[in-house]
Order: C-alpha cells, then sequence, then structure tokens
C-alpha cells in the first residue's frame, strides 16, 4: 500500500458576492448562471510565462450528504534548466527548457463557503494564486456573458465581488505577535458578505454597513486603529472574524528601525494534511473528510443555513451522473 504523502494545505473563506442594480446576492444565488458556468468556461489567466486553468470541476456529497464543489487548479509553465552537477560533481551549464503542470486540489464547502486547497508538489498555485484567478475568470466570463446579452437586448448579469480570504488558526495571530514591541496600527478591510452577518463583529463594523456603502457608492471599506494597545483584543477580533475581514497589522519589533507589515496571508491557516495519491476519488474523499474535521470549516451561520437550503435546486442539476 502507497505511503500517504502530507500536502500543504491552506484554510479560506470563499466569499463571492453579485451586486445588482439593487441589492447585492450571495453566491449560491447565481451558482447556475455564473459560477459553474464561469469555472467550466475554460477561461485561462496569464501571468507571465505561466497559465492558470481550473479543470476537473465536480459537485460531489461529503458524508453528512452535504454538497461540495470540488476541482483543480492547473498552473501550466516552462522550468528552466540552466546548470546542474554531473556525475563528477562538477558544475556544468546547461540550457534546458521542461514543460510543467503542478496543481492544487481545491474542495469548497456549498453550505458555508468554507474552502481547503490542497497544494499537490512544490509550485503548485499557492492561496493567492487561487484568489486571483477565480476573479479574473468570474470576471471575465460575465463581461463576456453581458455583451452577448446587451446585443440581444437582455437583462444583464449583476457584478461579482470576488473577496477569497485566509482564515487564521486559534493561537495563529497570537504567535505572530508574541515578539513585536508594539502594534501601530491595525487595519480591517470589510468586503460584503456572503451569509457570514451573524458573526458578532458588531462594534468593529459600525459604519461599515451595506447601507452606508450604498449611499457613497463604494463595494469595500476598512476600518483604522491607530496604536492599539490591548494585544489580546486585537488577536480575538482577528479570530473572531473567521476570515469575513481582511486584516493588516502593522508591528514594530524590539531593536528593529521602521514597522514590519503582517498580512492575512502570513497569519492564515496552513497545515498538512496526509493524502495517499493513489486515485483521484479516494484523494478526493479523504481531502473532504479531514478538511470536516477543521474546527473553521464547520462554521455555519443562520444565514448560510437558509442561502444553502433554498439553492439546492442549482445545485443538484450539476451532480454527475456515474456511468
Amino acid at each position: 500500500m502507497r505511503k500517504a504523502d502530507e500536502k500543504k494545505v491552506s484554510v479560506a473563506n470563499f466569499n463571492v458576492v453579485f451586486l445588482g442594480e439593487k441589492d447585492e446576492s450571495p453566491l449560491l444565488d447565481y451558482f447556475d448562471d455564473i459560477l459553474m458556468p464561469a469555472l467550466t468556461s475554460g477561461i485561462v489567466r496569464k501571468v507571465g510565462d505561466s497559465t492558470y486553468l481550473f479543470v476537473d470541476i465536480e459537485i460531489k456529497q461529503d458524508s453528512s450528504g452535504e454538497y461540495v464543489l470540488t476541482g483543480l487548479l492547473v498552473k501550466s509553465t516552462v522550468l528552466e534548466i540552466k546548470s546542474i552537477f554531473d556525475e563528477n560533481g562538477n558544475l556544468v551549464n546547461r540550457d534546458d527548457i521542461y514543460p510543467t503542470a503542478p496543481f492544487s486540489t481545491f474542495v469548497i464547502y456549498l453550505k458555508n463557503h468554507r474552502m481547503v486547497l490542497v497544494e499537490n508538489q512544490k509550485g503548485s498555485p499557492h492561496l493567492d494564486s487561487f484568489r486571483s484567478t477565480v476573479k479574473y475568470v468570474i470576471d471575465t466570463y460575465v463581461v463576456k456573458k453581458n455583451h452577448e446579452l446587451k446585443e440581444a437586448d437582455q437583462s444583464l448579469l449583476p457584478i461579482p465581488l470576488v473577496s477569497i480570504v485566509g482564515i487564521p488558526p486559534k493561537g495563529g495571530i497570537a504567535e505572530q505577535l508574541r515578539s513585536v514591541e508594539k502594534i501601530t496600527k491595525l487595519t480591517l478591510r470589510f468586503y460584503p458578505l456572503n451569509g457570514d452577518g451573524d458573526i458578532d463583529l458588531s462594534a468593529v463594523m459600525s459604519g461599515i454597513s451595506k447601507e452606508l456603502r450604498r449611499r457613497v457608492g463604494s463595494n469595500r471599506g476598512e476600518v483604522l486603529y491607530h496604536s492599539p494597545k490591548n494585544i489580546n483584543g486585537v488577536i480575538e477580533v482577528i479570530e473572531q472574524a473567521e476570515g469575513t475581514v481582511e486584516p493588516i497589522v502593522n508591528v514594530k519589533y524590539p531593536g528593529k528601525k521602521g514597522e514590519s507589515t503582517i498580512k492575512i496571508d502570513q497569519i492564515a491557516e496552513r497545515r498538512k494534511m496526509n493524502v495517499a495519491g493513489t486515485n483521484r476519488n479516494d484523494d478526493l474523499s479523504s481531502i473532504m473528510r479531514q478538511g470536516k474535521e477543521i474546527e473553521s470549516i464547520n462554521y455555519t451561520s443562520e444565514e448560510n443555513e437558509k442561502i444553502y437550503l433554498r439553492n439546492q435546486n442549482k445545485i443538484v442539476p450539476f451532480i454527475k451522473k456515474e456511468d
């Protein structure tokens, strides 16, 4: 039996909201009209010599019968070899180019839009690449589709707002702040939420309501706290946010000049997961099961539950029929 490999895993909040003329709609309201068509469209994101593409997009059910969106993000690139050691230990110049396509597996739990991204190997796409590619693909699909709809004099699709934010583990931010001399600035960036409205951040969210954002014509907002003295309070706010805000912490370390910045990707949950690598279905089942064992993956708000229940009929048609 093949020994399971340890894979690097990121945990995040897959937050996508669609902005219409009068209101904001959560991810699942446009699951069948935008999300699935976009992810299966074959749209490619190009960055330098590399391209990013979503493949093997599927809907599955986990052990509790809840619907899960799975797939691969593939990075197609070239590996340049300019030098190697020969059999005698001498450094030899080379000029070789090898195509390579490292990938990462993602699992999005549709009931609460929490997700895990599992890197298959060194060079596999990280969470920042996943975030950028999802945004590019959905934006590109909506622009193209709206051009067709406009030509046909039909109603346009709403504007997508993509905010995929890593979720810090319990104790993660505390570890990052353990050695700082002081926090000089705490910035909390807010974005439209996809059904997480009952996370209790009312004290820091005052003034960033949906109504106020609409009144001033802004989709996002932020709250800035200068020189917060209570480090434990900062830790508590970031951990309680569960990926529903993007924190940026400016700090000063003892004996160092200037400030350093701690961003969400530095404190987002990064863990190891054992994946056997025997076959695609077994690997997915293992990832889905282990993902549900992560504490932050299991949070579901009352609003999450309502959105999920009313939109299940939009998910079911995408379940692949077994041959």
